[in-house]
C-alpha cells in the first residue's frame, strides 16, 4: 500500500506543467499561533499561522484564487477559468478557522470554503480521531491492549511510541464499521485512563455559531457540511446515511438562515465514499463535495470527484515551492 507521501508525490508528477490550465484545490485544517504539548498535532493538521501567511502571500501574488462557486459556474456553464486557478478549502470546523485563518484570508483578499461538521459547533465535543491522540498523549501507562480484530500490544513508554500506536489504531478505524470504530476508541480510554477534553489543546476548539454566521456573511467565504461528527459517510447503512446527512445539513440551512450546497466528505479517501452516499447528498440539494485524494483537477471533472492537496499534514509540501 502507498504511503500518504508516495501517493502525492504520483498524484502531482508534471505539476509546473499542469497547474496552468489544471484548478488545484488545497485543503487544510486548523491554522494554529499555538505551542502543541507531546504528541498534540504531531501530524502537523494545524499548520502555523505565519507559514499559512507566507502561502497565501504566494498565491495572492502569483496564482489566481477563485471561489468554488467560480468552479462551479466554470463547469455548469463551459466557461474558462483564469490560468493558475487555485481553491482555498478547510474541513472539520476547529475555531482556529475563524480566529486565525479568516484574518490572513482577509488581508491578502483569498476566498475560501469551510466544511463544518456541523453537529459538534458551539460544542465542546471532539472528533474521534482527536479523542484518540488526546487520550494517548496523556495516558500514563506503558503499556495498552487493543483489540483490533486481534488483539495488539503498544508501548506507550515515549512520544514514538504513541505516534505508532495511534497511527496504527486510526488507520484500523478509518476501515473499519461505524460500531468497531466506536468500541475502539472507547476501548483506548477505557485502557490509557485519560478523559479526553477538548481544554487540553486550544488547537481542539470548535468554532461557535455567531463566528460561523460572521464567515457566512462575508462574501470571501462559503460555507459547507462535513457531516455532524466526522463520521464517516460509507461506514453508515442507508438509513443513518440518510439521517446523517440531512441533519448536517438542515442544522447548517436552520443557524445560517441560508441553504447549503457545498459539502465534503469526511476522511475523503475512496472507501469513504461511494454512490449511495453521493446520491443521498444530492437527495439534499448538494451540488459539489470534493474528496481528499491528492492531485489537480482538470475542468471537466465531476464535482464530486475533485481532488486536493492536504497542505502540511503528514510533511505534505505546499506545492507552489
Amino acid at each position: 500500500m502507498e504511503t500518504l507521501t508516495e501517493d502525492y508525490q504520483k498524484s502531482m508528477e508534471n505539476f509546473q506543467e499542469r497547474k496552468g490550465d489544471e484548478i488545484t484545490i488545497l485543503l487544510y485544517h486548523g491554522v494554529t499561533k499555538e505551542d502543541s504539548y507531546g504528541i498534540e498535532n504531531y501530524s502537523a493538521k494545524h499548520i502555523n499561522d505565519n507559514t499559512f501567511a507566507r502561502q497565501m502571500k504566494y498565491i495572492s501574488e502569483n496564482c489566481s484564487p477563485i471561489s468554488i462557486d467560480d468552479y462551479l459556474s466554470s463547469y455548469l456553464n463551459n466557461l474558462t477559468l483564469p490560468k493558475n486557478s487555485v481553491i482555498v478549502s478547510f474541513d472539520d470546523g476547529f475555531r482556529n478557522n475563524y480566529t486565525t485563518a479568516a484574518p490572513i484570508l482577509e488581508e491578502f483578499q483569498i476566498p475560501a470554503v469551510f466544511y463544518i461538521s456541523s453537529g459538534i459547533v458551539n460544542t465542546d465535543i471532539m472528533f474521534w480521531v482527536d479523542i484518540l491522540e488526546d487520550c494517548l498523549n496523556h495516558s500514563q501507562a506503558k503499556n495498552i491492549e487493543i483489540d483490533l480484530e486481534k488483539k495488539f500490544s503498544f508501548s506507550l513508554l515515549n512520544d514514538s511510541q504513541k505516534i505508532h500506536a495511534l497511527d496504527k489504531i486510526k488507520a484500523f478505524c478509518k476501515s473499519a464499521s461505524y460500531e468497531e470504530m466506536q468500541r475502539v476508541v472507547q476501548q483506548v480510554e477505557s485502557k490509557c485512563g485519560v478523559q479526553s477534553s477538548v481544554e487540553n489543546s486550544k488547537n481542539y476548539e470548535k468554532i461557535k455559531w455567531n463566528e460561523l454566521n460572521e464567515l457566512n456573511q462575508n462574501d470571501l467565504f462559503t460555507i459547507g457540511g462535513h457531516s455532524l461528527y466526522h463520521v464517516i459517510l460509507s461506514q453508515l447503512d442507508i438509513k443513518r446515511l440518510d439521517i446523517e446527512i440531512r441533519s448536517s445539513i438542515d442544522l447548517l440551512n436552520i443557524n445560517l438562515g441560508t441553504e447549503i450546497v457545498h459539502y465534503s466528505y469526511p476522511e475523503g479517501k475512496k472507501n469513504h465514499f461511494n454512490s449511495a452516499v453521493i446520491n443521498c447528498l444530492k437527495k439534499y440539494n448538494i451540488i459539489c463535495c470534493p474528496t481528499a485524494e491528492p492531485g489537480l483537477n482538470p475542468k471537466n471533472t465531476n464535482p464530486f470527484f475533485l481532488k486536493r492537496i492536504m497542505v502540511g499534514f503528514q510533511n505534505i509540501p505546499f506545492p507552489y515551492y
